[in-house]
């Protein structure tokens, strides 16, 4: 008797193992099929483009420095920031709004920088075009919903990497232009390239920074779609803190969560044969992941340069990189205004989100999450549509005096900075 119920006891097990392994296996196979539809898609988006074309376009920035493009879709006129390190993506609402058409599910839960992850739906979008008509094959987005901490950084739909991989983007800040080609014109891509350093497979890769202080080098990912500088990871971070002066920060990331970003300044680094003296990383707890954001990036005029290989897809991620011939400007990217202090729109209205640790406005008394009711009694609007633009930050950062007419805990203050 008692071998009969272990032989049960057994073949229940194995049934048990046999089932998981199967289950597992089919999903699995789902995962690569799916994947492999995805990329067959994506590889597509380029079809209808010619095989040369040259345009030259105004370079544009918003207001937290990413770059941008305007295009298209219909006859609605939409602006897409462009992101190196991301998928095409844009608020699901927006995509519904222009009948986008439901496409499928993204095979497995994507991550995103705040740690949430999700399995993204996919929609598609008929006539698509940027710069001056030069057509997109129904792309595939990823709808953005609102519990996404994505969504409130998705003002403009955004451009990823498997649409921006069809052409070869040239970055000049120095003429701010945007010039844009074919990926498959080998020709003009040296042309356009020429006095430019080149970073083999960069976009792909990275790029190698070598942290002169240490004598160590370290790859670093080129991301259009990150607004910080430099991030660097922990282990650099101790190595660099007692070397060079440092600022500390709290950023409001939502009404929950308030971390500390550490920045150290005046820190030479060498790109290949690029020297550049002085410059700004960051640390951010949590977040320990190396990025080139926009901050750093705005130094050089760039190229992506995406090539196509014989079988029609993406072959070569080279990255282009030029020192620029005149400095910034004073409305490139700022990390923080002069103040030490920023705000952003929440449902309250205008909230601090940005304080600098015993900055000027940390010294007078400000909090992070302080709710602003006036700035110079309304000498700037305090709008939604006036802080996305940039007209509030840009009044904190040209005022030599600020006051400000604040409430906290239910109660108004006022408070000169």
């Amino acid at each position: 008797m008692k071998r009969i119920v272990r032989k049960k006891v057994k073949m229940m097990l194995l049934s048990v193992i046999v089932i998981g392994i199967v289950g597992g296996l089919s999903y699995f196979i789902y995962g690569v099929a799916q994947m492999y539809k995805i990329n067959t898609w994506q590889n597509a988006i380029g079809k209808e483009l010619p095989n040369k074309f040259k345009e030259i376009l105004p370079l544009k920035r918003d207001t937290k420095g990413w770059f941008y493009i305007t295009g298209k879709v219909g006859t609605h006129k939409r602006d897409f920031i462009l992101d190196t390190q991301a998928r095409s993506m844009a608020r699901i609402e927006y995509l519904q709004s222009l009948h986008a058409s439901h496409w499928g599910t993204y095979p497995r839960a994507v991550k995103n920088l705040y740690g949430q992850q999700e399995k993204y739906a996919l929609y598609t979008l008929d006539n698509v075009v940027i710069a001056d008509g030069l057509p997109l094959y129904k792309p595939l987005f990823s709808g953005i919903t609102q519990t996404n901490a994505l969504y409130d950084l998705l003002e403009k739909d955004l451009l990823g990497k498997d649409i921006l991989q069809h052409f070869v983007w040239k970055f000049s800040l120095d003429h701010d232009e945007l010039i844009l080609f074919s990926n498959s014109d080998a020709d003009m891509l040296r042309e356009e390239a020429c006095n430019y350093t080149k970073i083999e497979n960069g976009l792909d890769e990275g790029i190698p920074l070598l942290f002169e202080s240490v004598k160590e080098s370290y790859k670093y990912h080129f991301d259009l779609g990150y607004e910080g500088y430099i991030s660097i990871n922990k282990e650099l971070y101790e190595k660099l803190k007692k070397k060079y002066p440092q600022k500390e920060y709290l950023v409001k990331r939502n009404e929950n969560l308030v971390d500390t970003t550490f920045m150290l300044t005046n820190v030479p680094i060498r790109i290949n044969d690029l020297w550049i003296p002085d410059c700004k990383v960051t640390y951010r707890p949590g977040f320990d992941t190396n990025l080139l954001g926009v901050g750093f990036i705005e130094r050089f005029n760039f190229m992506l340069g995406y090539q196509k290989g014989n079988k029609k897809i993406v072959a070569k991620e080279d990255l282009y990189l030029q020192l620029r011939r005149t400095a910034s400007k004073s409305n490139d990217f700022v990390y923080c205004p002069s103040k030490g202090f920023d705000v952003e729109y929440s449902e309250d209205g205008a909230v601090v989100s940005f304080l600098e640790i015993n900055g000027e406005a940390s010294r007078k008394g400000l909090k992070i999450g302080d709710k602003v009711l006036e700035i110079n009694h309304g000498a700037v609007c305090l709008s939604a549509d006036s802080i996305k633009l940039g007209k509030v930050t840009l009044h904190i950062n040209n005022c030599n005096e600020l006051e400000l007419k604040i409430k906290r805990n239910n109660k108004t203050v006022y408070m000169n900075i």
